[in-house]
């Protein structure tokens, strides 16, 4: 979880204590605004390094505020090796021919064929990446089991991007406090 030292909003009530009420407004509207903002920034650093869709981060993503820090959370399970970049981009029609591969890159620039796996749509409408348990056997007998990347907790939590997201959380906060007391003391709300 990335938290965030609310000086700022403490600043913000000192300057706003001759307004009742609008010390609380100022802050929460300020940090809603800077949790947004910090979303954003969350998924784009991801989306530098690995190749996943923007809603398959961000639906695992969970903010809170209150008690004088906010911060973000993400919880989620393992995600699909499907929601990556892989080739064939769709289910095929027929079995693939010997020798043809599947292809998955889970972070930029890396990656390559993954043996006797195979792309494949479930009853349920699941699409996934499968391979049968023993990574090649033709041994009908054998399970087959679905392929897995790295879950969206773990991409957050590389040092890169959650440093990245903590020093734009406090940037962006400083910058939304200062626009809040403004907006405040000019007037424009109430």
């Amino acid at each position: 979880m990335i938290e965030i030292d609310a000086s700022a909003l403490d600043r913000a009530e000192e300057m706003l204590k001759g307004i009742p009420g609008a010390a609380k407004k100022a802050v929460n509207s300020a940090a809603k605004r800077t949790v947004r903002g910090a979303k954003k920034d969350a998924v784009q650093k991801v989306k530098e390094r690995y190749t996943i869709k923007p809603s398959y981060i961000t639906r695992t993503m969970s903010f809170d505020w209150g008690g004088g820090s906010f911060g973000f959370s993400s919880k989620g399970r393992v995600n699909d090796l499907a929601y990556f970049k892989h080739n064939p981009g769709k289910v095929p029609q027929r079995r693939p021919a010997t020798g043809k591969y599947l292809y998955s890159q889970v972070i930029k620039g890396e990656g390559g064929t993954i043996a006797h796996a195979f792309l494949a749509k479930m009853r349920s409408g699941h699409i996934g990446v499968f391979q049968r348990a023993g990574h090649g056997a033709s041994n009908t007998s054998l399970p087959i089991e679905k392929l897995s990347g790295p879950s969206t907790p773990q991409m957050l939590e590389s040092p890169a991007v959650s440093s990245f997201i903590q020093r734009k959380m406090e940037e962006r906060l400083a910058v939304n406090v200062e626009h809040e007391v403004n907006a405040f003391l000019m007037g424009y709300r109430k």
